[in-house]
C-alpha cells in the first residue's frame, strides 16, 4: 500500500493497480481513511508490431487474465525468465529520500570524523542496504538495475562504501532532458518523498489477457508519492522505463496507462480530456 500523503492505495509488482481484487472493489482511498474511492483499476498498456507487421501486446486490465510478470529479462539471449528469478522480484524495493539523504549526510559526517557526535547510534537502512542496484549476471540480467549513485568508484552498488539509491538530492536533474549522459550508474534518478520500486516484464508466461505474443518488455516501475501543504498531497504519481530486451525492433509503438475511475459511484461518472495538456479527467 502506498500511503505517505492523503491517499492510500494499492499496487502491484505485475503492473496492477488500485484495485482490491479479493473482494472486487475499488482501493483508491483520497482522503485517507474516509472509506471514499476514486480510482477501480489501471495498469499499463503497450502494444506494437515486428518487422513483419505482426502485433504483438501487453496489457492489465482486471486481473483476470495476466501479461506481465515480475522480475528482470535476460539480456544475453531471447528476452527469457525462469520462475524463480520471478519469483525472487515479486515484491517492491520501498525507499524514502529521507533516509537516504540522512545516509548521505551520515557518510560525510564519518569522512569529517563527526559522526559519533551528529549520528549517535545510526544504523544503515536495510531498504540501503538491500536495494537491488546490480542484477544477477549470472543469471544474464543487466548488471545495473535499480538506480543508485557510484560515491565508491566500483562499478558494483556498495552501500558500505557510500553508494546510495538515485534520488536527486541536490536538485540538478532536469526530468525533461536526455538522461543517457549522466554519471551515475542509471540514467533514471527515483522520484517522490516515498517511492516503491520495483521491475517486471510481458515474457513470464503466455498472454492471458491480449491473448497477443509477447514483446520480450522489461518495465522498471516507480510508484510514488509526496507530502506537500498543496494539491500534491492529495496525488500519486507512476514512472515507468521501458526497455526492449528482444532481439527485434518493435515499431508503430504505443504505451498508456489504463485508468478505470469510479468517482464514488460507478454508474454516474463521465470522462473528458484536455487534448493540449495530455490530460484526462472524470467527474460525476
Amino acid at each position: 500500500f502506498l500511503e505517505f500523503n492523503n491517499v492510500r492505495t494499492r499496487v502491484e509488482a505485475g503492473g496492477l493497480w488500485w484495485q482490491d481484487r479479493a473482494n472486487g472493489s475499488a482501493d483508491y482511498e483520497v482522503p485517507i481513511n474516509s472509506g471514499r474511492f476514486a480510482l477501480y483499476a489501471g495498469g499499463l498498456w503497450l502494444a506494437g508490431t515486428d518487422v513483419n507487421g505482426q502485433l504483438k501486446a501487453a496489457a492489465s486490465l482486471f486481473g483476470r487474465g495476466v501479461d506481465f510478470w515480475a522480475g528482470p529479462l535476460d539480456t544475453t539471449g531471447f528476452a527469457e525468465i525462469d520462475a524463480a528469478t520471478c519469483d525472487a522480484y515479486d515484491k517492491f524495493f520501498e525507499i524514502s529520500k529521507s533516509e537516504v539523504a540522512q545516509f548521505v549526510a551520515y557518510n560525510n559526517a564519518v569522512a569529517n570524523g563527526t559522526a559519533d557526535v551528529d549520528f549517535p547510534g545510526y544504523q544503515v537502512p536495510r531498504s540501503i542496504l538491500d536495494w537491488p542496484g546490480n542484477g544477477n549476471i549470472a543469471r544474464g540480467e543487466d548488471f545495473l538495475l535499480a538506480p543508485y549513485v557510484n560515491v565508491g568508484g566500483d562499478i558494483t552498488y556498495e552501500p558500505e562504501q557510500g553508494d546510495y539509491p538515485f534520488f536527486d538530492l541536490q536538485g540538478d536533474v532536469d526530468c525533461r532532458a536526455d538522461r543517457k549522459d549522466r554519471s551515475e550508474s542509471s540514467t533514471r534518478p527515483l522520484f517522490g518523498d516515498q517511492t516503491y520500486w520495483g521491475v517486471f516484464n510481458d515474457k513470464g508466461n503466455l498472454h492471458t489477457e491480449t491473448n497477443a505474443p509477447s514483446i520480450g518488455m522489461e518495465i522498471h516501475g516507480q510508484a510514488f508519492a509526496f507530502a506537500t501543504n498543496d494539491a500534491v498531497n492529495d496525488m500519486t504519481f507512476y514512472n515507468f522505463e521501458l526497455i526492449n530486451r528482444s532481439t527485434f525492433t518493435l515499431t508503430d509503438t504505443y504505451f498508456a496507462s489504463y485508468v478505470d475511475p469510479d468517482l464514488g459511484d460507478a454508474r454516474d461518472d463521465y470522462v473528458g480530456c484536455d487534448v493540449n495538456r495530455g490530460l484526462g479527467f472524470t467527474y460525476n
